[in-house]
């Protein structure tokens, strides 16, 4: 407390008048001070006694002289604390004297006199010299520049201040030499600013240098930048002493950093300078700097490394930015090797500040490049403002300093990073063009450089490319340099030596591009470069192909740059398109395009000329496609010219056929040019089916894209013209093939579409009717109304009247027995689903358009299932089973969006069997397997779940029914599965295949003579079944004595796998299976004494043995399935190949690839055949010996089918070459041990006419055998099947083989005469149940297939259903091929068109103006399931690493394509519910779905979300964003994914889109915002770390177009090292942070303000680093006031975190105000010294002046932001220079003042921590007292870089600031990095 009250006395001393104190008394009171040294303690500045005698007697200074020489000797008399008495009593004093501001310079005298007196005592006073010298030395940066006076006085001092280093030894003489040429440096600046002379200065420093040889080195770039604004005479004295540093300095060679730095100012000097001493000294120097020429060295080779910073002193101003910026240069330099694991670490300690800089892909040359191009745009783009005086000054610096950084990298290690930097250049005077005068010099300069290193010829391949590139981008950024009008002829004679007559003709070529350049790029030099490209031929006679070649691409440049100056070189593009070389004349035609496309020069006048040189298409490919290219601009002049408009399309047509596909692309594209309006108007416009066969058939990728874009405007004109077709144009719907009413009565087709339907209905009116059931499902329908309703209203009752209808009939149908035979439950499935098809659309119909037609569906629906429920629930068995049958039919037929429904009927049946009618729990059990098969992808436990379920049962359950139906159930399961409207997985692909193993070990288990077959079986689909599927099943109940039941039911399933299983060798499998079987056993039984016939199919005379019946049984049924989806392989081949056929007339070039189809079609045809023909024969053998009715109908049946499979699929007509047998075994699997050698193995119509004459005999036969009823039901299902009446695949009607067929009448009159016979005339009524049923189903199909004759061939009856919906479209449209083309491969299981070319068939189709009211849900969910398999087919899962990226990327570019088309269509028309897409959006947004697609497919569904939610219902909307957060969840938490930024930028279209008057969602508004904004609240906390922006940088906005969003990608440049590599990664995630955070921003930006601020005040929590990043932009936007910065700024200073320096980077660009911006400044000063980060507190005062110090608003000049806000720490050590660059602008000169005396109380603070610890007071080891030793450690570095601010800024300081100056010039010489 005593010390405390002494010292404010003597403070106050200061001001209490002391008229007695005179200058003696006050020396006396020095020496009795120095006397008793422990108590020394006088006053400090103007408080110290010698300073009050001073002030009291001004003119006292000899006197005063005296006094201070007697103080310094007593003083230095004192011993050991000479340093302390000078420190407390003499230095206050000193700084008194030589530091206090001097206005009127009255002190002048005194200050020389005390400052030389204070020397001397220091060189003769060895014991003050090591105390009083550095004093001297730190008070020369405190100096100031007042005027003359001041500016004279500093010239005198320094040379005896240099005399007093000089006398210096030790390692203090070498800091204080630093300290010293620091200081001078930092006038040097200063002076050359306020126009003073430098000689002293550089005296000086010449003198340090002398005796210091590497003093200097590490600032030679600082005297460079001053070259060019200094005069003569200093400028040599610069260059003198740069030179004497390189050659005494041997570290100069090591850090070849420095010569690039210096290569500017040097380099122009040299050139550009009239002076010839300083031009010689400029050549001296840089001869001295450059190596011999050497090959650049890889990184890993460079030496040196970065430059360590000053040790003992601070740099401020210019000199800091130097500094900085060439260590930042040196990184960059050192960058591969400093990142390279394998690089060396001896280094000496600038490597340790290199680590402190967090040295990062920032600080990478490419990196840094990429930023300066960036910054360019930024500049350039804002609005320039003036800048006067200082300001002026500062920006010139500045400039100066990030040019040479610019420069410098060209002559970097790499060649890479030489080639951008040049690139830099030329993009850099596009923004400043007066900096090309002083850049051409530099860019000349290395250009013959790196030609003399090239002519060395002592490097490899690799490096002359590298270095050829290097020259090109060289020689491309000379011509950018004459931007200015001076430096045109700069540029123009740099430019001659490549027009000497005489030259090689590579130079005159570099010659010609280069003056072209020169004139596209500056609008300058034309004259000479019409002279050189107009008097071509006669200065180059003899002139060889490039050189011609380049003549032609300059007058094609010519031409696109300006249209008008390309007419007056027309001569020279004539000359161009005669040339006798390909390249020169497609060079001229292309040249001829542009001036037409510009309209300058009339086409058919041109064209005039061209068809005489070429009057057709040209045989050369490179003329050819200019010559088509330029056909498209007869489309400007086509109305005077129709007729030559006419033959030039024709013209066109022809070229769409060359070989060649640029050719054929460029004829697309000059087609899409002329409007359709046009073409039909010259009558030469082409059916539009034409267009689709020209996309079908090409090949080329490209050629593909332009062909899309014609077919998308024949689509186009389609649309437009669309009402003249309705009823015009279109053919009617029975145009082709047999008519709907009328024909012929005799034909069997007409009875039955017209007779036998009304003949059925009637017999159906009778009461008790067994056949009543099949014939109403099918058949019947509501009465149509009297007359046609006039309104939507009546039209509605009129449909609520057929709902009725439907429904009245439905329980009439339940009411009925069912006598149908147990191997058709597909037949009665079929049967309800018609049905409930016609019920379900009257039920939508009824309900009108209120609830839209997704919502009719739904409800529609609804109330089908009510009724089936309660039907279900009655006390009727019969009632129920009927019920339970459709159930499973529903849930085929509901619509897209029921999967609720869905799942509702399948639990439904689950329950149903536990019920205690045992005939119900079959019915249930059967009925389960096809309903689960409609089960939602989400719903996939539940599908698992049946599975299992029903394969216990067939292995375990009690009754041996229950097993059959059980099994039966599971084929059906499978069977249905393929016809499922739901996506299929991966997890339904594999309960398909766990049912077919799991019935085929049941099999074994039960009947060992299967054992054998199916082992073949599993050998030929080895990669389909697992191996031990012939082990059967141990735990199975085998009862011996009762198992025929199960094996048929076994077989049965396995004959609805055969239907469902996709791949097809499964079914040939299969076939093979059951062949063997029935050979073994019939051969088992077979007779000696067998006839002819008979041993042909290995059957006995004996007859059969019962045991073997039901195998036989199962066997009939498999051989029918398996020949069916044989026969329906081959139609799908033979559609192909008609398709290929119909496209050769436009492409002959594929008749090579289309024969060579047809020959693998052939061979797989032949194939089927022998095992059709195997069949054929078995079943006939099985039918003529069967001793019992139930064998002889299941084969009469199956023979039927195979019949009708091998009519349908025109099997008879194939011939087997030779070695049909061997092929066939290779190509489908099928051995041919079945054919005997003595018989062929054609399969012709006598085969099949002798197996129908068997079939119509059976008729006969059976009913003298055991079960005749059962074996005429079977004979009646044959005849059926042949006449249609079955059901194919997919659950559609079968195709009828004999309807139509030539040859055949005969035969297709008895087989329906039989079936009319059984049906309405037969005594038995179950037959007659059968035969009605199958007759309604022949009746039906007939009906339906006259609708699909419009089809291709071979196309499905569901196919032909939807065909229907095409009827007011043009039969030869393109809307009809496309939908053809779509409907029918989506039918498919594997694709025949080209993935490639179904993708461009889909886009197409997404991009058509509207689409045809028609299912679309089905076929594209099917295509999405093949481009999947397609992408599981081609690139499975590996490990053994073979497969090449190339391939990879082929892979998945085809499947990807594909199923981005399809989701493309599906989001372009998802809103129309008409079309069915919205289920398909619904179970592709489901997450177990969702997570199984490509990400780019996932990506476009994320990006889309208001086109999905478009689609979709109310909840389903809200269940779509209570999950976006995680479907776009990333598996990295601190950085973002694609998915994350897929997400945010589709919520921001969203809010965009409800905000707009024009939305169209389908929920209300309010609900959609209210779910948006939620979303917007979970998505926020996955927010990743912010990305840190430089300033004038701005995240990305989203785009609010979706063909913008979907089309944008993401391309990565390629890379040619790891290093670049890791680089471009890294590159990567900052783009897509910074799209993360560019929609969350604006998603942010469409909310409530005051949402927004509560989501925002986050404070602790664990994303509150993203929640202040979020507060600074959106007070950027305007969107929060200013005051919500407030948390932002504490979390700065408070927390440690990684993504803080981007929160300080965004607080910069928030604060835009002046005003505020002062506040900001002076609070986050305040915040320094109490901040629990002090550090981050000065990272922070760093950035935010590094911001405002670079924005554009203030001044347009380089980017001096990527030296000073690189990094906070860049931005911390900048702060000398941009603090002060900030303080001298007008709008800050009132903020000066009060930042100084913050950054005053700054360095205070550190004094008081320096004297804590000595404080006597202070007990060591207290908590608090080690806390203040930490943070005293910490905050030095801040404390020095304040210093050094403060001494940059003391202009500012107060009169009473100045008595700091002391300790703020002691701080600085204890540097240390923050």
């Amino acid at each position: 407390m005593q010390e405390v009250l002494e010292e404010t006395l003597l403070q106050l001393q200061a001001f209490v008048p002391k008229p007695g104190l005179g200058l003696q008394d006050a020396v006396d009171m020095t020496l009795a001070a120095i006397a008793v040294p422990e108590q020394a303690r006088l006053g400090s500045w103007a408080a110290h006694p010698l300073s009050k005698a001073l002030l009291a007697q001004p003119l006292s200074h000899p006197s005063l002289m005296l006094g201070t020489k007697r103080i310094l000797r007593q003083a230095a008399q004192a011993g050991k604390h000479h340093q302390q008495l000078l420190q407390q009593l003499l230095v206050p004093f000193i700084s008194f004297v030589l530091l206090r501001p001097d206005t009127t310079g009255g002190h002048i005298a005194l200050k020389c006199g005390m400052h030389a007196q204070l020397v001397r005592a220091a060189c003769t006073l060895p014991a003050l010299q090591t105390s009083l010298l550095p004093q001297l030395v730190s008070f020369v940066s405190a100096y100031r520049w007042n005027d003359a006076g001041q500016a004279a006085w500093l010239a005198c001092l320094i040379p005896d201040l240099v005399d007093a280093v000089q006398s210096t030894e030790g390692c203090s003489g070498d800091e204080l030499a630093e300290q010293l040429a620091i200081a001078l440096l930092q006038l040097l600046c200063e002076g050359q600013q306020e126009g003073h002379s430098l000689q002293p200065y550089l005296q000086g420093l010449r003198r340090l240098a002398t005796d210091w040889p590497t003093l200097l080195v590490p600032f030679l770039p600082l005297l460079g930048a001053y070259i060019t604004a200094a005069g003569n005479e200093q400028a040599i004295s610069m260059l003198q002493l740069i030179a004497q540093s390189v050659q005494d300095g041997p570290d100069v060679a090591h850090q070849p950093y420095l010569k690039g730095l210096l290569s500017l100012p040097l380099v122009t000097t040299l050139a550009l300078h009239p002076s010839q001493p300083l031009k010689a000294w400029a050549g001296h120097v840089h001869r001295a700097l450059s190596p011999a020429p050497a090959p650049a060295l890889q990184p890993s080779q460079a030496e040196g490394a970065p430059p360590g910073s000053p040790a003992s002193a601070t740099l401020y101003g210019l000199p800091c930015l130097m500094h900085q910026a060439t260590t930042l240069l040196a990184h960059m330099w050192h960058w591969g090797q400093a990142a390279s694991p394998h690089s060396s670490t001896n280094h000496h300690a600038g490597t340790a500040e290199m680590s402190q800089l967090n040295l990062g892909i920032d600080q990478a040359p490419m990196a840094w490049l990429g930023r300066f191009q960036k910054a360019l745009q930024t500049l350039c783009a804002a609005e320039k403002q003036p800048e006067q005086g200082q300001e002026r000054r500062v920006s010139d610096q500045q400039n100066e300093v990030v040019r040479m950084i610019l420069t410098a990298l060209l002559d970097h290690p790499l060649p890479e990073v030489q080639a951008a930097a040049a690139e830099s250049c030329a993009d850099a005077v596009l923004a400043f063009p007066i900096a090309g005068i002083s850049l051409l010099p530099l860019l000349l300069h290395r250009l013959q450089l790196s030609v003399a290193i090239s002519a060395q010829g002592d490097m490899n391949q690799a490096q002359q490319s590298q270095h050829a590139e290097v020259q090109m981008a060289l020689l491309r950024a000379i011509p950018c340099m004459a931007m200015h009008q001076t430096a045109l002829p700069f540029v123009q004679r740099a430019l001659m030596p490549f027009s000497q007559p005489g030259a090689p003709e590579l130079v005159l070529a570099l010659g010609l591009k280069l003056h072209t350049q020169l004139w596209v790029t500056t609008g300058r030099g034309f004259n000479s470069l019409l002279g050189g490209l107009s008097g071509f031929p006669h200065a180059h006679p003899h002139a060889g192909d490039m050189l011609r070649t380049v003549r032609g691409a300059c007058l094609r440049d010519v031409c696109r740059h300006d249209s008008s100056r390309g007419v007056e070189l027309v001569r020279a593009i004539q000359e161009c398109v005669e040339d006798p070389c390909e390249a020169v004349a497609a060079l001229g035609l292309q040249a001829i395009a542009l001036l037409c496309e510009d309209d300058v020069l009339e086409f058919y006048a041109a064209w005039r000329v061209i068809h005489r040189a070429f009057p057709k298409v040209p045989s050369q490919e490179l003329v050819a496609v200019q010559w088509v290219g330029m056909l498209k601009h007869g489309v400007l002049d086509a109305d005077a010219n129709p007729d030559k408009a006419a033959v030039i399309i024709d013209m066109l047509w022809t070229s769409t056929g060359h070989p060649s596909p640029q050719v054929r692309a460029a004829a697309y594209q000059a087609l899409a040019a002329y409007p359709m309006d046009l073409v039909e108007t010259l009558e030469a416009l082409r059916p539009g089916h034409h267009y689709v066969q020209l996309l079908t058939a090409e090949r080329d990728g490209r050629g593909r894209a332009e062909c899309e874009a014609l077919v998308g405007k024949a689509l186009a004109h389609e649309h437009m013209r669309r009402r003249r077709y309705i009823g015009g144009s279109s053919k009617p719907a029975g145009a082709r093939g047999t008519p709907l009413h009328g024909g012929d009565p005799a034909t069997p087709e007409f009875q039955l579409i017209q007779a036998l339907p009304k003949l059925l209905l009637q017999q159906a009116e009778q009461a008790g009717t067994l056949s009543t059931a099949g014939v109403i499902l099918l058949l019947w329908g509501p009465p149509p109304p009297s007359q046609p309703p006039p309104s939507n209203s009546d039209k509605a009752l009129a449909a609520q009247q057929a709902a009725s209808a439907y429904l009245h009939t439905f329980h009439q149908v339940l009411a009925m027995p069912c006598a149908l035979g147990t191997s058709q439950h597909d037949l009665a499935l079929h049967s309800w689903g018609r049905f409930l098809a016609r019920w379900l659309a009257a039920a939508k119909a009824s309900q009108g358009r209120a609830k839209g037609a997704q919502g009719g569906q739904v409800q529609a629906g609804d109330n089908l299932w009510a009724a089936i429920k309660r039907a279900i629930d009655s006390s009727s068995p019969g009632t129920a089973e009927h019920a339970a049958v459709a159930a499973a039919a529903l849930a085929g037929v509901l619509p897209p969006g029921s999967h609720g429904l869905v799942t509702d009927v399948v639990q439904k049946l689950r329950a149903g069997m536990g019920s205690r009618s045992a005939a119900l729990v079959k019915a249930c059990t059967l009925a389960l397997g096809p309903a689960a098969a409609h089960l939602h992808p989400t719903d996939a436990q539940t599908r698992q779940e049946v599975v299992d379920s029903l394969l216990s049962l067939v292995a375990s359950h009690s009754s041996t029914s229950m097993r059959a139906v059980c099994a039966e159930s599971l084929g059906l399961f499978v069977a249905s599965s393929k016809d499922s409207k739901t996506l299929s997985g991966p997890d339904t692909q594999a309960a398909t295949v766990r049912i077919a193993e799991g019935l085929l070990r049941m099999l074994c288990t039960l009947r060992s003579a299967a054992v054998a077959p199916v082992r073949k079986l599993v050998q030929l689909v080895p990669d389909l079944l697992h191996k031990d599927c012939p082990e059967g099943v141990q735990s199975a109940v085998a009862m011996e004595e009762e198992h025929a039941e199960v094996v048929q039911g076994l077989m049965a399933g396995l004959a609805h796998t055969a239907v469902g299983m996709s791949a097809t060798s499964f079914a040939a499998a299969l076939l093979q299976m059951a062949q063997a079987v029935t050979s073994d056993i019939m051969h088992k039984h077979s007779a000696a004494g067998s006839g002819d016939r008979q041993r042909q199919a290995g059957v006995s005379s004996a007859g059969l043995i019962t045991a073997d019946d039901a195998l036989l049984e199962g066997c009939c049924l498999v051989q029918a399935a398996a020949c069916h989806h044989l026969a329906a392989e081959q139609q799908q081949r033979q559609q192909q190949q008609q398709q290929n056929q119909s496209t050769s007339e436009f492409h002959p070039q594929q008749q090579q690839q289309q024969q060579q189809q047809a020959e693998r079609a052939s061979s797989a045809a032949a194939a089927a055949a022998v095992l059709l023909r195997t069949a054929l024969l078995q079943l006939r053998g099985i039918l003529a010996a069967s001793k019992h009715g139930k064998l002889t109908g299941m084969a009469a049946s199956s023979l039927g089918s195979v019949i009708n499979s091998a009519l349908t699929a025109h099997l008879s007509e194939t011939r087997a070459p030779p070695g049909t047998a061997a092929a066939a075994e290779q190509s489908s699997g099928a051995p041919a041990q079945h054919a005997q050698h003595d018989v062929s193995v054609d399969l012709n119509d006598s085969d099949l006419k002798g197996g129908l004459l068997d079939l119509l005999a059976a008729g006969d036969r059976v009913a003298k055998l055991p079960g005749a009823a059962l074996g005429k039901q079977g004979v009646a299902r044959g005849l059926s099947t042949l006449l249609g009446g079955s059901v194919g695949p997919h659950g559609s009607s079968a195709s009828s083989g004999l309807l139509g067929r030539s040859g055949w009448s005969k035969e297709t009159d008895l087989a329906l005469q039989a079936l009319i016979q059984m049906s309405l005339h037969g005594t038995n009524p179950r037959v007659a149940t059968t035969a009605s049923w199958g007759l309604a189903a022949a009746c039906h199909a007939c009906r339906h297939r006259q609708s699909a004759f419009t089809a291709v061939a071979g196309t499905s009856t569901a196919v032909a259903a939807q065909m229907r919906g095409l009827a007011g479209l043009p039969e030869d449209g393109a809307m009809r091929s496309l939908v053809q083309i779509v409907l029918t491969e989506g039918q498919r299981d594997v694709l025949q068109t080209s993935t490639a070319t179904m993708a461009a068939v889909m886009r197409c189709l997404a991009h058509a103006p509207q689409l045809p009211p028609l299912d679309w849900g089905t076929p594209c969910q099917r295509l999405l399931n093949l481009a999947a398999s397609t992408q599981a087919a081609e690139h499975p899962d590996s490990t053994s690493g073979q497969d090449t990226e190339d391939s990879a990327d082929m892979t998945a570019d085809s499947t990807c394509g594909l199923g981005t088309a399809c989701l493309l269509l599906t989001l372009k028309h998802g809103g129309v519910a008409s079309l069915g897409l919205g289920g398909l959006l619904d179970q592709l947004m489901n997450q177990p779905w969702f997570s199984q697609l490509p990400a780019q497919l996932q990506q476009m569904l994320l990006t889309s979300l208001p086109e999905v939610l478009q689609a979709l219902s109310s909840q389903r909307s809200a269940a779509v964003f209570s999950a976006l957060s995680t479907l776009s969840l990333s598996s990295k938490r601190q950085h973002a994914g694609p998915l994350s930024a897929a997400a945010w930028t589709g919520l921001a279209r969203l809010m965009h889109s409800v905000q707009d008057s024009n939305s169209n969602s389908a929920a209300p508004a309010g609900a959609v915002v209210e779910e948006a904004h939620r979303a917007v609240v979970q998505m926020l906390q996955q927010l990743p770390l912010p990305p840190f922006l430089l300033p004038g940088e701005a995240l990305p906005g989203p785009s609010m177009q979706l063909d913008d969003v979907l089309h944008s990608t993401i391309a990565a440049e390629g890379m040619h090292s790891s290093l670049q590599q890791h680089a471009a990664t890294q590159r990567e995630e900052e783009r897509t942070e910074a799209e993360v955070w560019g929609a969350a921003c604006a998603c942010l930006q469409k909310m409530p303000t005051q949402q927004v601020a509560d989501l925002l005040s986050t404070d602790g929590t664990e994303w509150a680093v993203q929640a202040a990043f979020a507060q600074a932009v959106m007070v950027q936007r305007n969107k929060l006031p200013f005051e919500h910065l407030k948390a932002a700024r504490r979390l700065c200073i408070s927390l440690r975190s990684e993504g803080l320096p981007a929160v300080m980077s965004a607080l910069g660009a928030a604060v835009q105000q002046p005003s505020l911006q002062h506040s900001v400044l002076l609070e986050t000063l305040d915040a320094v010294q109490v901040a629990d980060v002090p550090e981050q507190a000065m990272q922070l005062v760093g950035l935010l002046t590094a911001h405002w110090q670079a924005q554009p608003q203030a001044q347009v000049g380089w980017p001096v932001q990527l030296v000073t806000a690189l990094s906070p720490a860049l931005a911390v050590q900048n702060l000398p220079y941009t603090l002060p660059a900030l303080l001298q602008r007008q709008a800050w000169l009132k903020a000066a003042e009060p930042v100084t005396r913050r950054l005053i109380r700054l360095v205070g603070a550190s004094e008081t921590q320096e004297q804590r610890p000595h404080d006597k007071n202070t007990r060591a080891g207290q908590p608090q007292d080690q806390r203040s030793q930490y943070l005293y450690a910490r905050v030095r570095g801040i404390v020095a870089v304040a210093a050094a601010c403060l001494v940059a800024v003391r202009e500012h300081l107060a009169e009473d600031a100045w008595q700091s100056m002391p300790h703020v010039l002691a701080c600085t010489r204890q540097h240390s990095q923050p």
